[in-house]
């Protein structure tokens, strides 16, 4: 245009002086032996800038970069997979993210994010690095200060050189305390025994009937819980991409979702009832439940409960509204007919 800014694609030639801006956009971009005036804004697969001059800025976002044997005026701005600030290139400070980074040219200061970050270039400052590695090659020359918020230590090569290096590192650690553990136990074996109160004051005959088909027939109880729980994901994705099933998918999930809620307080109830079928049914509840809850509490084996929990529910759920079904039928076929004309 008239400011001097260029739009380039691709299949465009070889933008090789550009007074402004290039904006640039394609699957594969090569620029090579080019200047530009000021900033160069560009996304595609793989962009490779080389043996170039650029006045301004660069903002790149790529699955590819590599930037090599330029110099930039500004500072570099780039995100993709694989990136790299490559031997002869400067840049006034650079700023990158992607799984593999690595700054092997010159700049003044760097912030750098990625799974694997290598510096083996010039650094006239600090250096900001988000990593699970961090490699200083041998070529590395840093007078300022590496702050590597890292989750191992660095490998540090014979010869690099670091004005310093500060290392926190950023593993995920169980800072919990035992109070907050033993808290997080009580309040998960009160909430759940709330929960069984109500459910043994509103619905007392279905955690009898629970109970009573625990004891009898737990094969079936268990086996239609387990294969109920593995066909959920499957059915709500099915009537989702069935526009008429909407419905059912929303309803459906919010079945499961209420089911998830109070199954460690009714399987708690039930089983309690179970084993003190001759006791208080309120006490049998809630002593009940505050076991089934405080063992929801518990690191390591508490999400493992719940889940034994929900599919104890839910086999239950779905042998009520099978045998419901099954009694359907007969009680038709018993009923006499009316007499012909």
């Amino acid at each position: 245009d008239t400011a001097g800014n260029v739009l380039a694609t691709e299949v465009d030639s070889n933008p090789s002086g550009v007074k402004g801006d290039l904006y640039w956009a394609g699957q594969s971009l090569n620029l090579d032996d080019a200047s530009i005036g000021r900033d160069i804004i560009a996304a595609g697969d793989t962009l490779s800038i080389r043996d170039c001059t650029i006045g301004g800025a660069v903002r790149l976002a790529a699955r590819t970069i590599d930037i090599s044997k330029t110099a930039i005026d500004g500072s570099v701005t780039v995100a993709g997979q694989h990136v790299v600030l490559n031997t002869g290139s400067t840049a006034n400070c650079f700023y990158a993210m992607g799984e593999t980074v690595a700054l092997r040219g010159s700049t003044k200061s760097a912030a750098l994010a990625g799974d694997t970050v290598t510096i083996d270039g010039t650094v006239e400052g600090d250096v900001e690095v988000w990593a699970d590695k961090l490699v200083l090659g041998k070529n590395a020359r840093i007078t300022g200060t590496v702050n590597a918020h890292v989750s191992e230590d660095p490998e540090r090569a014979a010869g690099a050189e670091v004005g310093a290096l500060k290392i926190d590192r950023t593993e995920n650690e169980d800072t919990s305390t035992l109070n907050d553990i033993v808290g997080g136990i009580v309040a998960a074996a009160l909430s759940t025994c709330f929960i069984a109160l109500l459910l043994e004051l509103v619905f007392p005959c279905a955690t009898a009937s629970a109970a009573g088909m625990l004891h009898q027939h737990p094969t079936p109880l268990w086996v239609s819980g387990l294969l109920g729980t593995i066909a959920i994901v499957p059915a709500v994705l099915l009537l989702i991409i069935s526009i008429a099933g909407l419905s059912l998918a929303g309803t459906l999930l919010c079945g499961v979702i209420g089911i998830a809620l109070v199954s460690t307080a009714f399987a708690g109830c039930a089983i309690a009832r179970m084993v003190g079928h001759n006791q208080n049914r309120y006490a049998m509840a809630a002593v009940g439940s505050i076991a089934a809850g405080a063992l929801t509490g518990l690191p390591l084996i508490g999400d493992f409960i719940s889940g034994v929990a929900f599919v104890f529910m839910l086999g239950y759920v779905i042998q009520i509204i099978w045998r419901n079904a099954r009694l359907k039928p007969q009680q038709a076929g018993n009923t006499p007919g009316l007499p012909s004309a």
